[in-house]
């Protein structure tokens, strides 16, 4: 069973009952730089991803 979290154009496959955050760092990627949406609406990188889950990262920029 599996998720998937959404980056652009990419997919990362994610096994059922992972957070969102272990997923990314799984990936390489580094949580804090991106907003998490599932079926539209913010969740937080704590999420726990079930069967069929697709969520949205979207990156956010900062400067200073």
């Amino acid at each position: 069973m599996t998720a998937g979290i959404r980056i652009g154009t990419e997919m990362i496959d994610v096994k059922e009952g992972v957070t969102i955050e272990n997923a990314m760092l799984s990936a390489k990627r580094y949580p804090d730089a991106f907003l998490f949406f599932l079926n539209g609406r913010p969740v937080p990188m704590t999420s726990v991803l079930r069967d069929g889950d697709v969520v949205e990262a979207m990156r956010v920029a900062s400067g200073g």
